[in-house]
């Protein structure tokens, strides 16, 4: 046998041996990646369209609280109340309502079924207009004020009557608060939306109606600022298809005969919106729903959202994500370890073996946490120490359960891992019943915080909220959590709570250890604490009914402190 041959014989066996290892190694080890990926970004989608609804329908619900604030319905007022159309009166009212959400809600009016109208339109802190018509007047005014009764400054007069405009027109007949449709603002040719209401005088006769508009300028400007991946689009259509908003540069209108009109989402450039809305078609989700389609661009996870139902709209919020934007480190690592594998042929399969296999081991790590994220079950210790492409991935995942998970002033858990947590631990009391210790929630509420705020600033009140989430830290055990609910609002999560701890004793020690005085830079200030709790399965089997007693019980405990002060006083 020539040396040639022999070198052949050795040589081919072993590095088809190798490369086919390492090729199957590499393929397994993609495949997880690839669903690790998947779980993650399903997630993502998920918690992108709920924080997209959540802040839209703030802006919706800030014109029915303006609404409300002018002519409040009759089931929230202890009797129904006659509406007044007094015109100076109604200004009166109109400046505070407009100024309750000036980004988006900043104009309020009034026209009444005589023609008389009065409006109030915020459009800056410096820059307020009126707008007063007579009733069965000709002419509408309209004047720069400063103040509540300030006429000085005419700006201009218009034919303008309340009674033939599309807000009156759909709401005279209504006896609920309606939406117009979605259209151009009269001075300034932004997206807006009007939501009018009916009001009566005595003996419910019609006086005219109210009405608010929404800018929605602010929604694209709100879906711009959101970071989902480098090619991705987020967008909100209406139940014909237009254009709500959409976090593109394309705009949402185009000029035709030099009238600004609408955008249908088929209708428009970039190819993510129109493609994905032709392929969902016009169909209204009845929840949130994630589905995978293939495009010409590629592979693309789509969300889709019911959004506005229970404000009486009919939206729908879409985010379309290429598969490509996350599986882009995933697959430059691997192909870096193609690279390695080759090398491995000629040092020793023994080493490439074991380097594919901590390659494989990571991955699958990451599978694991990512299916125990999107469960909603605690996040195991990954232990991922490495530098390369793997290492960046794993640090990504923390960052981006880290941003998901906790309050990025307080760094304690947000509202939505709370709910996790207390779904997973449902979960496991209904797969093991009996065997599973209740849990107690803790509604925490801090009293005179709005004095710190109001009298030493918003850094003020951030710096004594990490201070107070510190202590609430400490006062608990390890295994239990603390979550900032909203505001100046936390809840504490005890686990195993059914007889190793005595929820009263805990309570005073948590107020004992909150109200100590909190150190700032320049002064010291401290504030009070208001705590109502709840068990698990005593008091209710569901998150929501277990924050509403903790929150009533909180309130309830507020309502007596409060009581004893002003006794005591």
């Amino acid at each position: 046998m020539s040396r040639s041959s022999l070198r052949r014989e050795l040589v081919i066996p072993i590095t088809v041996l190798v490369i086919g290892v390492s090729g199957a190694i590499a393929w397994v080890s993609m495949k997880a990646g690839t669903d690790a990926v998947y779980t993650l970004t399903q997630r993502i989608l998920v918690d992108m369209t709920n924080r997209i609804n959540h802040a839209t329908e703030k802006h919706l619900d800030g014109a029915l609280v303006a609404l409300e604030s002018v002519a409040p319905s009759a089931g929230n007022m202890p009797r129904e109340q006659a509406f007044s159309t007094d015109m100076r009166a109604l200004e009166e009212k109109f400046w505070a309502a407009s100024g309750l959400f000036m980004d988006v809600n900043n104009y309020v009016y009034f026209g009444g079924k005589d023609g008389r109208f009065v409006g109030i339109y915020r459009i800056s802190k410096e820059m307020v207009q009126l707008f007063w018509r007579e009733p069965d007047s000709n002419e509408r005014q309209v004047f720069r004020v400063s103040q509540i009764g300030d006429r000085s400054e005419l700006l201009r007069t218009d034919q303008f009557d309340p009674r033939s405009r599309p807000w009156y027109q759909i709401a005279k007949d209504s006896e609920k608060p309606v939406w117009s449709k979605i259209y151009n603002n009269f001075s300034f040719h932004f997206p807006t939306i009007t939501l009018a209401k009916a009001v009566y005088q005595k003996n419910h006769e019609f006086a005219g109606v109210v009405a608010t508009d929404v800018t929605l300028k602010e929604l694209s400007g709100f879906l711009r600022k959101l970071e989902i991946s480098k090619n991705s689009v987020a967008y909100i259509v209406d139940a014909e298809g237009y254009i709500v908003a959409t976090s593109g540069q394309e705009l949402p209108e185009r000029t035709v005969n030099g009238k600004p009109e609408r955008m249908r989402a088929v209708d428009m450039k970039t190819s993510l919106i129109n493609e994905t809305f032709r392929k969902l078609g016009n169909s209204q989700p009845g929840t949130t729903a994630t589905q995978t389609m293939e495009l010409e661009s590629g592979t693309i996870d789509v969300a889709v959202s019911p959004l506005g139902n229970r404000q009486g709209l009919n939206w729908v919020t879409v985010v379309a994500v290429p598969r490509a934007d996350f599986m882009s480190s995933i697959n430059q690592g691997f192909l870096q370890s193609m690279v390695i594998a080759l090398a491995c042929i000629i040092f020793a399969l023994t080493i490439a073996l074991t380097i594919v296999e901590r390659v494989i081991r990571d991955i699958r790590k990451l599978t694991s946490a990512a299916e125990k994220f999107g469960n909603g079950e605690p996040m195991p210790s990954l232990q991922i120490r490495r530098t390369d492409e793997i290492g960046t991935l794993a640090q990504t995942f923390l960052e981006m359960e880290n941003k998901l998970r906790f309050d990025k002033l307080t760094q304690v858990a947000n509202r939505e891992s709370l709910f996790a947590q207390i779904n997973y631990l449902q979960k496991q009391a209904a797969a093991h019943p009996g065997s599973v210790e209740g849990f107690t929630l803790l509604f925490v509420d801090l009293d005179r915080f709005k004095y710190i705020n109001d009298n030493h600033g918003h850094d003020a009140g951030d710096k004594a909220l990490v201070i107070i989430a510190a202590r609430l830290r400490s006062a608990i055990r390890d295994t239990d959590e603390v979550a900032r609910y909203g505001g100046d609002e936390f809840v504490l999560l005890l686990k195993d709570t059914k007889h190793s701890i005595d929820i009263n004793n805990m309570v005073e020690k948590i107020c004992s250890i909150v109200e100590q005085p909190i150190a700032l830079e320049d002064v010291v200030v401290s504030v009070g604490v208001s705590i109502g709790w709840a068990s698990f399965p005593e008091d209710g089997a569901d998150y929501v009914r277990l924050i509403k007693i903790a929150d009533s019980r909180m309130y309830n405990r507020k309502r007596d402190r409060k009581s004893g002060q002003m006794h005591l006083a």
